[in-house]
């Protein structure tokens, strides 16, 4: 077993055994790390899993918390999922996220452009669309942390919010098949490719291009 995945499986154990209620917060990365006697970067890496798979949250500046990550408060954005609508998130995303993928091109860590190619590789081997949304939702999100960019990083949780309500859904079981989800991991391959060489413009032409396809797929 790699490092990596045995490190994941004693953090399941860790959390389980010691009895982290949900929300609860972890002990610090250099804590962890040495009580499981790995190096930082391996923890990272292991975090990243549980947390593409709801098993925890992480928020830059305050820590790592058991479960999955809470609603973004309402007082910061008041935009209950009935008052939009798909066209409109797609709007917004085109808006953002090629951005996004522009800043991550300059400041992503090598452990980040790891994780993505983590999500790559969990994504294309995924059997049904529930885990590979959950794959395709990783990747993106680590993109957007990679920007190191606050208010952008708010901005990119308000609106994959919306995008969990029951309605995007549906939306997305019934328009998303094996052709889409090839192109798509296709898209996303040459999305991280071109942040791991730096290439800021092709990131915006890549991210513009790839949101444009889910776009006219879900609403044409």
């Amino acid at each position: 077993m790699s490092s990596k995945l045995s490190t994941v499986t004693e953090l399941r154990n860790l959390i389980r055994t010691a009895y982290f209620a949900p929300q609860s917060k972890l002990p610090s990365e250099r804590e962890l790390a040495e009580q499981l006697k790995v190096s930082r970067s391996t923890l990272r890496a292991a975090l990243g899993t549980l947390e593409a798979e709801g098993e925890v949250w992480r928020h830059v500046g305050r820590g790592t918390f058991v479960g999955k990550r809470p609603p973004e408060r309402m007082e910061v954005f008041p935009l209950p999922a009935d008052m939009t609508n798909p066209a409109e998130v797609m709007e917004v995303r085109l808006i953002i996220e090629p951005q996004i993928a522009d800043l991550a091109a300059h400041r992503a860590t090598i452990n980040d452009i790891e994780f993505m190619k983590q999500c790559l590789e969990k994504g294309e081997a995924a059997e049904d669309t529930a885990t590979y949304e959950m794959w395709d939702g990783a990747l993106h999100r680590a993109m957007a942390e990679a920007a190191r960019n606050t208010l952008l990083l708010a901005l990119f949780n308000a609106v994959n919010a919306i995008r969990e309500h029951a309605v995007w859904g549906k939306l997305k079981d019934a328009t998303l098949n094996d052709q889409r989800r090839r192109r798509y991991s296709i898209q996303h391959k040459n999305l991280v490719w071109a942040i791991e060489r730096r290439d800021a413009v092709d990131c915006q032409r890549l991210m513009r291009e790839h949101l444009a396809a889910v776009r006219d797929d879900m609403l044409n």
